[in-house]
């Protein structure tokens, strides 16, 4: 958990950022006045706040800011934004005592206006940047001690007054006790359409030194998107010009304030659409209620009629790099100031990826017990990380591979000659990532990183390019599955080449690169008479010679607590020791399905507690989509002829196997359906990850139907909760 401190802390793009990574976090303190300016002097203000603690200048600066300048508009966006407490959020960066949170701060983060130094010399401290928003920056950095600090402006600052500047502050980060380096970074190299050019600032702590040894400078990626997939179709009228506007707009000599109809924004500022000013668009297609809109001016622009309007907050926002989720909580006119003033959210993901891969905010080894570490490849869901979540064990995942069932854009043969080309693991990381297809989200992913710990950095994308030798002697436990397929090469070669060309291949094949201390394998039953047995016969041989000590069974969830009759075989595999480990004890089933029913257990009444299941007493309204409805209802329920005939079995009280084309309505022989309130329903999503052992914590963050894929392709959670702690009876972490 990152320990989480900013100033000049605007909307928190370095929080969106944390967000957008997974990576957990705890915001100590914020601070911003909101651009605010006040009547009485720092003078006055510093005999009056003289032996106060942080909290109660803090409260002293709140109504003195209120009286004489009114409302803090970014306190208002932060604070829906974020989790913080009032008394943490500090008006006034120059009333902050640092020393308060002297060594309790992980990261650091904030800029500055750009200030000329009128202080001459070479002092090499502080006292040449008095005065000054960066003086209390830096002074900050010096009392706080932070273990990591970043600190962004505009790459102006380079050359500012003659160069003076940048010197001066080179000179100050120098004697602070931090070893430190400066990138300049464009969002349109990460992501963003927007030509956005910052410096950013990285140290660490001189104690921490070693972790910046292993800092290495953010990777560019392609930009695949040009301005317009940003943009919303459906835009309320406000937003469109009047006369005067659009006559502005369309002027060409208005080409050093307006851009109109850009593939790449310019640059936000604070004063971005006001008085139509920055990135505008022109749209030829006049809608009716536009057409009747005396306000919205219809003219001609290149020969063409249309009307011309701004963008609204929300694209704005999102060409920062803002997510959907963030809440506009504020006025238009400030909240384009807020969006203009914030640091753009890709980038700094990829600067704080580059931070969190040195290894520097991980918990010191000599401080407890050491986390254990583990990886997984068709990942789904991320069945075993919620297995260890339910179970309290502390953890790193070091990293994820699922491509949600979407093919990178060349033939895997041509990618595989391309790669044998390149020399840097590095190079050929960035090419594998850019055949990624950009306009199909992998769902899996998504519902992946809103559940865990993981920078994107670490979850990769084909498990075929995946290179093993990265995480050799890395992985305490390597879980994962793989689609069953015929091995066609003939012989016993006792060796990987006899699965070459399929996924058992790309396990097997990292289980002998990674050399993990344990690896769980899981596949459907099925696998043991597959190709007439033949595929489970090249799947021993295979595991036999990887030289790890193997355990085989057929496991029923059922049998772990979960209603949901699913057989799967699991391997385990020790690569030293393992000889006394057993397969989990099977347990008394304490629930039905029904008890998994939302009518039953409202949403978020199903809980963990002390590694058990619990639910909560109360229920509520199922949703109508989930009933079928008088056209479907007799297909559902038809017996069917011949070989396809099945007796109809509706509210079961133990599941049949989940499916991943449970969301195609399968007729109710082989899906499961209930009965609510007199009308047949089939499952909902939060209820399928129910009978998955997962409880109501685990965020659904992608629709219904690749919800019930995702669901149905897991692992039940309880089965490799029972397997990891009998593992860990077995092994040092």
């Amino acid at each position: 958990m990152i320990k989480l401190g900013t100033v000049f802390s605007g909307i928190g793009a370095v929080e969106h950022a944390l967000d957008r990574l997974g990576i957990p976090y705890e915001i100590e303190f914020a601070c911003d006045n909101g651009e605010r300016k006040l009547k009485t002097s720092y003078e006055e203000i510093a005999i009056a706040t003289k032996g106060m603690n942080n909290a109660e200048k803090n409260a002293y600066m709140a109504r003195l800011y209120d009286k004489e300048s009114g409302v803090n508009y970014v306190e208002q966006s932060y604070k829906a934004n974020y989790k913080i407490s009032d008394d943490r959020f500090y008006q006034d960066v120059k009333l902050l005592d640092g020393n308060e949170y002297r060594n309790k701060i992980d990261l650091f983060v904030g800029g500055s206006p750009c200030q000329s130094f009128s202080v001459m010399g070479k002092r090499e401290g502080l006292e040449e940047a008095r005065g000054t928003l960066f003086y209390e920056y830096a002074r900050l950095v010096k009392e706080i001690r932070p273990k990591v600090f970043i600190y962004e402006n505009v790459t102006g600052m380079l050359n500012h007054d003659g160069g003076h500047t940048w010197e001066v502050i080179s000179n100050i980060f120098n004697t602070l006790g931090y070893v430190w380096k400066y990138w300049v970074l464009n969002a349109k190299d990460f992501g963003l359409p927007q030509n956005r050019r910052r410096i950013f600032v990285v140290g660490f702590r001189k104690d921490l030194s070693a972790f910046f040894e292993n800092l290495t400078d953010p990777v560019k990626i392609k930009l695949t998107q040009d301005m317009t997939a940003f943009l919303d179709h459906d835009i309320p009228n406000k937003y469109y010009l009047p006369e005067k506007g659009f006559k502005r707009v369309i002027d060409p000599n208005q080409i050093k304030h307006v851009a109109l109809n850009g593939k790449i924004a310019r640059c936000q500022v604070a004063c971005q659409q006001y008085n139509w000013f920055g990135d505008m668009r022109f749209e030829t297609e006049i809608p009716q209620r536009l057409e009747d809109d005396p306000r919205v001016y219809k003219g001609e622009y290149k020969g063409q009629r249309g009307v011309a309007r701004c963008l609204t907050p929300r694209e704005c926002l999102r060409l920062m790099g803002f997510a959907d989720t963030f809440k506009i909580v504020v006025p238009d006119t400030q909240m384009y100031r807020q969006v203009g003033n914030s640091i753009a959210v890709n980038v700094m993901m990829e600067v704080v990826k580059r931070i969190n891969l040195t290894g520097v905010f991980k918990p010191d080894n000599n401080s407890g017990s050491k986390r254990l570490q583990i990886a997984t490849i068709f990942s789904g869901i991320g069945a075993a990380e919620f297995a260890l979540k339910r179970l309290g064990i502390e953890h790193d995942i070091v990293f994820a591979c699922d491509n949600g069932e979407i093919d990178l854009l060349k033939p895997i043969d041509e990618i595989a000659e391309e790669l044998k080309k390149i020399p840097t693991l590095e190079e050929r990381k960035a090419y594998v990532k850019s055949l990624i297809p950009p306009k199909r989200a992998n769902a899996v992913k998504k519902s992946y990183l809103a559940n865990y710990d993981i920078d994107e950095e670490h979850y990769y994308h084909d498990v075929r390019f995946l290179e093993g030798s990265e995480y050799k002697g890395k992985v305490d436990i390597f879980v994962g599955g793989s689609p069953c397929q015929s091995f066609t090469l003939l012989g016993y070669q006792k060796g990987l080449e006899e699965a070459r060309g399929t996924l058992f291949y790309e396990f097997a094949r990292l289980v002998k690169e990674i050399e993990p201390k344990v690896f769980i394998y899981e596949n459907v039953q099925g696998l043991l008479k597959h190709d007439k047995g033949r595929t489970w016969e090249v799947v021993q041989r295979v595991f036999n010679s990887l030289g790890y000590k193997l355990h085989t069974k057929v496991l029923d969830a059922v049998n772990y607590g979960i209603p949901q009759k699913r057989r799967r075989v699991f391997v385990v595999g020790f690569k030293n020791g393992g000889e006394n480990f057993t397969f989990p004890q099977e347990k008394e089933l304490r629930f039905k399905m029904q008890d998994f029913l939302l009518e039953n257990a409202a949403e978020g009444h199903v809980k963990a507690v002390d590694k058990q299941i619990v639910i909560e007493p109360g229920g509520q309204e199922v949703p109508d989509k989930y009933f079928l409805s008088d056209r479907i209802l007799p297909g559902i329920m038809c017996e069917g002829t011949g070989g396809f005939s099945m007796k109809p079995e509706i509210d079961l009280e133990i599941a049949r196997p989940l499916m991943s084309t449970m969301h195609k309505m399968h007729r109710a022989g082989e899906d499961n359906y209930v009965t609510t309130k007199g009308r047949i329903r089939r499952l909902a999503p939060r209820e399928c990850l129910r009978l998955m052992g997962f409880t109501d914590d685990f965020k659904i963050a992608v629709a219904d139907t690749p919800m019930y894929k995702q669901a149905g392709n897991s692992v039940v959670v309880d089965v490799l909760m029972g397997i990891i702690e009998e593992i860990l009876k077995c092994m040092e972490v």
